[in-house]
């Protein structure tokens, strides 16, 4: 990396031109600067504040202020209030406020971003400090439906097993370089075609069709044959989605022979959970993939009425492990353990 050299009014050398400001602030009493701020004081805008930050942070992960508020255990008037101060402070909205729901702006895309990864380095910076009470921690990244769907149910498991590793699960949708960001383990969904360098493949995706048992009893509709999924409302995800065309009706019901066009979905969701819970709930047949699917109808949730009828999406789950932390036991007892969990299977009953 190259650095522009500049010197100071006190003569010290600093690396680029924030370092010299900052440097020359540091240095303002000595007789020269001293007597030039005096002269001629530089108005500084104010700083925004980091519970405001926090919140804001928070409220655009979450797309709610609600729900910003019980994570950080605030009330929702609170959080509101935070995200009004910052918007004023900066200049800008950071929001899309509408009926029911909440949209990024351009200008709040980008702070989240950046407030996203600062306040993850500030956070890591304290738990260093902290010591070694930390130190058999293991930090997984993941996408928020494989976490919600397939691992948080499995936590309680590998905690009987490994009592002493503390696990933190970061589920976020974007990509992170783990390195950079501290990560040590990421569980990832990408084409079997372009796996990332080092990545271990844990399982070939398929979809399949699967309700609610109570959905099916409701509607009192006999399910022989996938064409007679045209009876009943269909979930799907929302087409804009750049991965949703290779888990979409049209293909499966091809898949599966029928050439009739199916009708169209009744509900459409951004997020795989999302579908998820609502075909639990009985509102209509979502197409679901695997894992997810065999995790749902093992704990009696939903039914498969096709469960040969398993189409290839042509992605897959990936294990990639930071290679500067890939050998310490605690981070080497989750990989292992997270393979095995794939090899068995859906979640044990117990």
């Amino acid at each position: 990396m190259h650095h522009t050299h500049a010197l100071n009014p006190c003569g010290s050398e600093c690396t680029n031109e924030k370092i010299a400001v900052d440097a020359c602030t540091l240095c303002m009493y000595c007789g020269s600067m001293k007597r030039s701020r005096l002269a001629n004081p530089v108005p500084r805008q104010r700083t925004i504040g980091l519970s405001a930050l926090r919140g804001f942070e928070a409220s655009a992960r979450r797309m709610s202020f609600t729900l910003a508020a019980a994570e950080l255990n605030l009330t929702q008037s609170s959080i509101s209030r935070q995200v009004a101060e910052l918007e004023r402070q900066i200049g800008a909205a950071l929001f899309a406020r509408q009926t029911r729901s909440l949209a990024l702006t351009a200008a709040g895309h980008r702070l989240f971003q950046a407030a996203q990864q600062a306040l993850k380095q500030v956070d890591r910076a304290v738990e260093d400090i902290r010591g070694p009470r930390n130190a058999a921690r293991v930090t997984i990244t993941t996408y928020a439906s494989f976490a919600s769907l397939w691992l948080v149910p499995r936590l309680a498991m590998f905690q009987r097993e490994h009592p002493q590793i503390e696990l933190r699960i970061d589920a976020s949708d974007r990509f992170i370089d783990i390195d950079v960001e501290g990560v040590d383990v990421a569980v990832r969904w990408t084409r079997a075609t372009s796996l990332p360098s080092g990545a271990a493949p844990l399982h070939d995706e398929e979809v399949l069709p699967a309700l609610s048992p109570f959905l099916l009893e409701r509607s009192g509709v006999a399910l022989k044959e996938p064409q007679d999924l045209f009876q009943l409302p269909l979930l799907e995800l929302d087409e804009s989605m750049p991965t949703s065309a290779s888990s979409a009706w049209p293909r499966w019901f091809q898949f599966a022979g029928v050439r009739s066009a199916p009708p169209a979905p009744r509900l459409m969701f951004t997020f795989v959970d999302q579908s998820v819970q609502a075909a639990v709930r009985g509102q209509g047949v979502v197409l679901t993939r695997t894992p997810f699917v065999d995790e749902l109808v093992a704990s009696g949730d939903l039914i498969a009425p096709f469960p040969k009828l398993r189409m290839p999406t042509g992605y897959q789950y990936a294990l990639i492990v930071n290679a500067n932390t890939r050998d310490t036991p605690h981070v080497a007892a989750f990989c292992n353990w997270i393979r095995a969990e794939f090899e068995h299977g859906p979640l044990r009953q117990t």
